[in-house]
Order: C-alpha cells, then structure tokens, then sequence
C-alpha cells in the first residue's frame, strides 16, 4: 500500500504570468497596421524565373505564407506564456517532505512466495516509492537490535535506488521497538512519513511507538508452509554421545520430512519423520561418533530454509584439571571444595588434554592448553586503591569488599581484557593465549586473605566453567554478533573459514573486534594455527516466520501543505516547442522574402 495524493484539475504554480496576454495582442495589433501592398504587372517573366520554379515546386506555400508567420508568432508567444506560469497535474505522488524509510533484513524475510521472497518484493516496494519521489529527502534505516541509519535525507534518486539493490538479509532480528525510537527520535513531525517494509510487524505496537505520527507499514509476502527445527544439542551420556532435536510443523496438515545429522562431508545419523499439524515431534539420537561438531538438517519442500538447519559444537563437560610443580595448597582445596580433582604433575606430555594451574612470571612456558596462571614473580607495587570489577560474568557473585591484596605484579601480560583493577593497575585478566583461553590472576595467593573469603571457591567455579566451554571452542553468536577477543599472541589476525574450508574474511583483533558471520553455521576460527569452532544460531524469534496485513496509522496527521506536489512540470516540453516553432517562423520568413 502506497501513500498517494490524488488529484485532476491542472493548476499553476505562477498565474501571474498570464500578464504577458499583452504581448500576444500587440503582435495582433501590428498585422492590423503593417503596410498594405498592390499587385503589380511585369511585362517580362525573367527576373521572376526563380519565383516561378518555387511556386511549381511548392503551389501552397503562397496561400500560406500570408498568414503563417502570424500564427506561428501568436502560437510561440503562447507556449512561452503558459511556461511561464507553469501548468501543473496533480496526480499520483508519495506523501511527505521527509520519507524515512525503515527495511527488516531478519532472517524471516528470505521467505519463498511465488512472486520471489518477502525482501525483493520489499525492495521493489521501495523502489516504486522512490520513482513517485519529486524533491523529498529519504534516510534509510536497517531494522536490528543496533539500528543503522545507511542514509541520511538523501534525495538523490540514483543513490538512494543504488543502495536499495546492495542491500541484503543479514539473518538478524528487526526488533522494530528500537528502530522505531530510532526513527521517532530523526522525524520532523508533520513534514515526515514513516515508511516500515517488514513481514510480521503488528499495528498494536507500532500505534503506541510512534503515538500521532503517521506511518505506513507495509507488511510483504504471502503466507508458505513450514518446518522450524527448533533446537539442536548433543551431550555425553554414559560414556556415548547423545542427541536430541525438537522439530515444529507450523502449518495446519500433516507434513513429512528427512530428519538427518552430519559432520562435514560424513552423515551418521538419518530418519523419515511425519509430523501432525501445529504440533512438535522430538527425534533422540543415540549414539554419535566423537566430533568436534555436529549439523541436524531438515529436509523439507518449505517456502523457508533458515530454520532448516542447526548445529551443535561438542566439549567435554568436565575436562581434567593439572596442576604444574608447586601450587598454593588453597587453590587445591578449592576445587576440591566444588567437586573437581586436580593432578598434580611436574611436566605437560603429549598426550594431555585439558586445564593446566601454574604459578610463576611468565606465560610464555605454559603449555598450549586452557589455562589459570598466578603471576607470582615479578616488580610489584602495593595497592592502595579500591578493587574494581570489570566483567561480571567471571566473577558473578564474587565479593571484593572485604579482600585484602597487599601487592601486585606491575608487568600484566599484554592483549589480555583486564576483569579486576585497582586504579589502572590489573589484577585479574582473562583472553585468548596460544588459541586458548587463559585467565591470569597478578598477585600471589601468599599476599592476600582471598582464599580465606568466601567469594574465592565461586571464582574457581566460574574459572573452571569460563575455560571448559571455551575449550578449542569460542562460543556461539547471533549473526553478524560483534565481540571483544583477545588472542594473546604477537600475531592477532584471525583467519575465518565455513565449513567447505573456504576463506570468509580475517580480522586483525589487535584493531578491530571480532565479528562473527551472518548466516547460521558452524565456522572455523584459525588462530596462530590452531582451529577454534564457534557456532552462529539462528534468532529463537526468527523461527516462526509470521505475517501481519499492511496497515497505515495516523493518516490525517500529515500536513497536507508540501504534500499537493506535481506529478511533473510541462514547463520545459512548452519551451523546447516554442524555441522549434521560433526556428520556423524564421524559416518561413526567410523564404517569405526571398519570393
């Protein structure tokens, strides 16, 4: 639904003009009063021998040459006139002096409908939109959880169409609340109109949003059947890898579908299910062979694929914690105290896997394995200012109120995210080292009565489950998802790769964040080397692909002053015809004279 003015007299933007009505009688008035000529005789025909072969060749053009110059005067000075004054047709036209346009480029608009997906036909939408455009601004906003304004009242049509056609479903959630503040917060009121090409926004919301201001939203696409895998996880039970996957039929009839679970290029697992309408069907898979992940596939003849597909990274739940040579007996104790073993050995061999404690001045001899480092030796300076936590998730519920640390090692260890300060000084660090998570802790247990508060057990805990998750696995993301990591190594590009082994794009974590790709997947990770998966899920509210009617809201609240805009000037094409009829008067005079 487009807004449109409707309009069927023409008008004129400068009447005033008509004025020159004087001009046009004055020539009148002269062909009136020019001088009158007679007829005369010749008695020889030689001197008029040319006029004689131009009367053979051309028998009208004396019974037209009286008066067509006449005419042609009168008609030039008319055209000239009426371009002057500027006829106008009202017609069809877009409402608006200023047109913010709000695209959704979530997941749910790649839904196939016989007429292409919902984002062509909301990019073709646009594009119409802007052919009716005469001299409104337009800024472009894309939907998403950060909301990004891609122009900026442009009014350049060829700009503004080039960046329509470059964009592209990024697989994030709209989340239209925010846009809409967004879009609220850059409208001119009564000059502006909202425009929202979306699937599934609803008029509720965007009603208590956007309070009187007006707005078209123009919800895309036809409704299609659908097949959501819901969720996809393995474990390890008994000794075997388990799997278990939830699968929706969205749609009213009974549908069937190949349910099968891959590893790169080897599929272990495939079954036919048949699932009723509206309802869920939950698929166990019993055993899996070991590996680093697993992809359930749906296979289905639905008009939406994003939900097609989901992917499982496996790590062990419990890796085995090593202690190297000599540890301070309470960091023993505490992860005795919540439920882990430690081993004590004095040297990594080859065949070990797992978390690795040490205590000492430098990383640089730790083995390539996640690990927790006690910087023990080093300068130290005392600390005199109050203790600052900087990421809540390693130290949740850990108190620091009451610790007392009496130095700390004045030398932290570079590229790693500070999570405890004192004035500028770390304490406690976390990132990446060798491909690995590291956590480093910049003062000796001896120094201090952490061990003896009880925040110091729930921070091994934390340690403990910050680096056995992230084990040879960096996490998962949301698409597009930007995120501080740190690698830890002299060379910070990291190398990203799907899962034909193809080279995305890298990154330089030394100058940028990192970011993860757009389409749901498994991905590759190549740091200084060494491979770490990390997993790109689908948003949980993009796996129902809803779709709401168009609607317009506030309709009368648009001024009506700017909107009654020509459909097109006639100006131009008035004067080009009257320049042409100039040309031939003049060409009709000049033969006039010569006869």
């Amino acid at each position: 639904m487009l807004s449109e003015q409707r309009g069927g007299a023409m008008q004129f933007l400068n009447p005033y003009f008509f004025v020159f009505s004087i001009f046009i009688a004055a020539v009148i008035l002269f062909y009136f009063f020019r001088k009158q000529y007679k007829e005369q005789a010749v008695a020889s025909n030689m001197l008029w021998q040319q006029v004689l072969n131009e009367w053979q060749a051309s028998p009208w053009l004396k019974q037209l040459q009286q008066n067509l110059i006449f005419w042609l005067q009168i008609l030039a000075l008319l055209l000239l006139m009426f371009a002057l004054v500027r006829p106008i047709f009202l017609g069809q036209q877009v409402k608006g002096e200023h047109l913010i346009f709000i695209v959704d480029t979530s997941a749910s608009m790649s839904v196939v409908s016989e007429d292409g997906t919902r984002f062509d036909k909301a990019k073709e939408m646009m594009s119409e939109l802007i052919k009716k455009m005469n001299g409104q601004d337009v800024t472009l906003i894309q939907a998403g959880d950060k909301p990004s304004i891609l122009l900026n009242r442009e009014d350049d049509k060829a700009v503004i169409n080039e960046k329509i056609k470059s964009l592209e479903v990024n697989y994030n959630h709209e989340n239209i609340d925010k846009t809409l503040n967004l879009a609220a917060s850059i409208a001119d009121s009564k000059d502006t109109a909202i425009h929202i090409f979306s699937d599934g926004v609803k008029k509720q919301e965007v009603r208590e949003l956007l309070n009187d201001q007006y707005a078209e939203v123009h919800n895309t696409g036809g409704k299609t059947q659908n097949i959501s895998l819901q969720s996809f996880g393995v474990a390890a039970i008994d000794g075997k890898i388990a799997g278990v996957a939830v699968i929706e039929n969205q749609t009213a009839s009974e549908m069937k579908a190949s349910f099968s679970v891959r590893t790169e290029n080897s599929e272990w697992f495939n079954e036919e299910v048949t699932i009723p309408g509206n309802e869920q069907l939950i698929v166990n898979i019993e055993d899996l062979p070991p590996q680093s992940y697993y992809e359930a596939i749906v296979e289905v003849d639905d008009g939406y694929h994003a939900d097609n597909t989901a992917t499982a990274i496996f790590t062990e739940n419990k890796p085995a914690v090593y202690a190297l040579d000599e540890i301070n007996p309470f960091t023993i104790k505490g992860f005795q105290i919540i439920g882990t073993d430690i081993v004590q050995v004095e040297e990594k061999r080859d065949n070990m896997s797992g978390i690795f404690i040490a205590e000492g001045e430098s990383l640089q001899d730790l083995p390539k394995q996640p690990a927790l480092f006690f910087r023990t030796n080093g300068e130290k300076q005392k600390v005199t200012e109050q203790l600052v936590v900087k990421d809540e998730k390693l130290l949740q519920y850990v108190d620091f109120k009451n610790v007392y640390i009496d130095a700390v090692v004045t030398s932290p260890e570079e590229n790693l995210e500070p999570v405890l300060i004192s004035g500028d000084v770390p304490i406690i660090q976390k990132g990446m080292k060798n491909g690995y998570p590291v956590i480093v802790i910049n003062f000796s247990l001896a120094e201090s009565d952490w061990p003896l508060q009880p925040g110091f057990p729930i921070f091994l805990y934390n340690a403990y489950q910050y680096l056995s998750q992230t084990n040879e696995f960096l996490g998962y993301f949301s698409a597009n998802e930007e995120r501080w990591i740190s690698s830890g190594e002299d060379v910070h590009v990291v190398e990203i790769f799907n899962q034909k082994d193809e080279n995305l794009y890298s990154l330089n974590l030394k100058k940028e964040s990192f970011i993860a790709p757009a389409q749901p997947g498994v991905y590759q990770a190549v740091i200084n080397e060494h491979i770490n998966y990390f997993s790109v899920l689908l948003d949980e509210r993009e796996k129902q692909p809803a779709l709401e009617e168009a609607f317009t809201i506030n309709e009368k609240s648009l001024s009506e002053e700017g909107t009654n805009r020509p459909v097109g000037y006639t100006w131009y094409w008035l004067t080009l015809i009257a320049l042409c009829l100039c040309f031939l008067e003049w060409e009709v005079y000049r033969r006039g004279h010569r006869i």
